[in-house]
Order: structure tokens, then C-alpha cells, then sequence
């Protein structure tokens, strides 16, 4: 049995890798990711292999306008997770929040990966992200590891 204390500090841990993944990692992946900001941009098309057809045209230079609402989010929620690992146990819900909204965000864009061919970049980098990360919030859980004490 491991000490709680331990247990604790690894869901600290936790909070504060998938923090700094979400604050500074996905910022700087979004340049390189395919419906991200440099792959399909003009300019960019030589360095990146093609993986299916462009996202439809938009305002922002291929970017969709909802790449920013969704990196507004992660960027928030990793600020939160950084904020919040001083005190694990009070802030669970970060962990709840964090498990709930990857299996609907991954289990709505597995559908939409193979219906919209412009969206298959999406089975190899996000949909694996999602449930990697809920696997890891639901191992390292503040209530789970507590009661495993």
C-alpha cells in the first residue's frame, strides 16, 4: 500500500503536467498539428505531408474559427489544473471536468474523424490525446488515490 500523502503528491503531479500540456504544449503543437496553424497554410504545404483534403475555407487563413474556442479552453483549463495542484482534493472537480469532457470531445470526433475525410488528421493526435489524458486523470484521481490509502 502506498502512503497517502504519496498518493496525493503524484495527483499534484498530475494536475500540474496536464496543466503545462494544455497552457504551453498544445499552443505550440497547434503549429504544427494539421487543422492547426501552419500545416495547410499557405507557404507551409512543402514542409508538411498532405493527410486528406484541406479544411473547408475560412477567414483566418485555413484556420476554422473554432480552433480558437477550443484552445481557448484547453489553455484555461491547464491554467486552472496549474492553479489547482496545491490542493488536489480541493479541486476534484477539475479532474470530473477533465475526464467527462474528453470522452465527449474524443467520442464526437471519432464519428466526425471518418464522416468528414477533412477531419481524419483528428484519429491520430486528439482522439488519442482525450483518452490518454482520462485514463491518466481517472489513475491518478484525488478521491481514488485517497481511498486507496
Amino acid at each position: 500500500m502506498q502512503d497517502p500523502e504519496q498518493n496525493l503528491r503524484n495527483a499534484s503531479r498530475v494536475m500540474q503536467v496536464v496543466g503545462w500540456l494544455c497552457l504551453v504544449g498544445l499552443p505550440l503543437s497547434a503549429l504544427i498539428y494539421p487543422p492547426g496553424i501552419l500545416w495547410g497554410s499557405v507557404g507551409f504545404d512543402v514542409c508538411f505531408p498532405n493527410i486528406g483534403p484541406d479544411h473547408p475555407p475560412s477567414p483566418y487563413n485555413g484556420l476554422h474559427p473554432y480552433f480558437y474556442m477550443v484552445a481557448a479552453m484547453y489553455v484555461s483549463y491547464g491554467f486552472l489544473m496549474v492553479k489547482g495542484a496545491r490542493n488536489p482534493l480541493r479541486n476534484v472537480a477539475l479532474f470530473d471536468y477533465g475526464i467527462v469532457s474528453s470522452i465527449v470531445h474524443g467520442g464526437i470526433m471519432i464519428p466526425m474523424a471518418f464522416y468528414y475525410p477533412n477531419e481524419h488528421a483528428h484519429l491520430w493526435a486528439d482522439i488519442p490525446f482525450a483518452f490518454a489524458l482520462v485514463v491518466m486523470l481517472l489513475k491518478w484521481h484525488p478521491k481514488k488515490v485517497e481511498s486507496n490509502g
